[in-house]
């Protein structure tokens, strides 16, 4: 087994989310034509007069909606339990838990304002590959003692913001993929219509740092939800090709605060320069820089 370190160059980076990896993964990293998808779901919560938890029954996150997204992106067909075959296996188990407070009004009752989500992802195939992964996210929005936003049924704690979270399911479901069959088994991902997978796909390659993904991550810069542009600039960055050095500079003029601190950030670890947010100055040096090519 090889224990990877998912941010080599960026020590102390702050993540939503913990995961420890591990990975065996044969020579050969083609994408399966097929995969079977298993996922397991539990959710609990706990009532102001009871110590323990209490599941929530006929309650599930859209765990297998996401992963069957990623897989038709890259054209491999998803299969489900009871299906024959499969060149490959998803094991997903997500754990959760609606957390809040206690108020009166005018009995003891519970807002569940927050929610912890944990879990692993396992998998096996083609061949001997074996990746697994566990993460972890939690949120928590403010508590308050009136009861207007639904929250006294723990089925509307934010488990859904939880699972999309940067950081925490998502985000490390691209990554394992990543891991076990190659960029091009997420890069499609950064197309797709659900916002939270193409982020998720953007920061995977980051982490994989595959020069293959510079393309598509460029197209990215210009995706209409600006988390999935930082995150692409980021990535850019993380890579360390210089080939996105004229679009991260554009960046700078993008509308999103975050997007041109990211561009920044990238510009100065591909360049060793640093010319801070100012699209002006790094257009100059650009010009005389002729071995740059974008």
């Amino acid at each position: 087994m090889i224990v990877l370190s998912r941010f080599p160059s960026l020590a102390g980076a702050v993540l939503a989310a913990g995961a420890l990896i591990t990975s065996s993964v044969a020579q050969s990293q083609d994408l399966p034509q097929s995969v079977l998808i298993e996922v397991d779901q539990v959710y609990e919560y706990r009532r102001p007069s009871l110590i323990g938890y209490i599941e929530l029954e006929d309650y599930e996150l859209p765990v297998l909606e996401y992963v069957e997204d990623m897989m038709f992106a890259a054209d491999i067909e998803p299969l489900y339990r009871g299906d024959e075959g499969g060149e490959a296996i998803i094991r997903i188990t997500v754990r959760g838990r609606a957390n809040g407070g206690t108020y009166l009004e005018p009995t003891k009752a519970y807002l569940y304002t927050g929610a912890d989500l944990t879990g692993e992802i396992e998998i096996t195939g083609p061949g001997d590959t074996l990746v697994t992964a566990t993460f972890s996210s939690t949120i928590q929005r403010p508590f308050q003692l009136t009861i207007n936003l639904g929250y006294e049924d723990p089925s509307n704690a934010p488990f859904g913001t939880a699972l999309a979270q940067p950081g925490g399911f998502i985000e490390e479901l691209c990554y394992i993929l990543g891991v076990a069959w190659g960029a091009e088994a997420i890069l499609p991902s950064l197309f797709e219509h659900e916002p939270a997978i193409r982020a998720g796909a953007a920061t995977a390659l980051g982490n994989l740092g595959d020069p293959v993904a510079v393309p598509d991550l460029l197209d990215a810069l210009y995706d209409k939800e600006s988390r999935v542009r930082w995150e692409s600039a980021w990535s850019l960055g993380r890579i360390g090709d210089v080939r996105a050095v004229p679009e991260l500079i554009d960046a700078l003029r993008d509308e999103s605060p975050d997007v041109r601190w990211f561009s920044s950030w990238s510009l100065r670890a591909l360049t060793g320069e640093d010319f801070g947010l100012d699209h002006d100055l790094w257009s100059a040096w650009l010009s005389e820089q002729p071995d740059v090519q974008g």
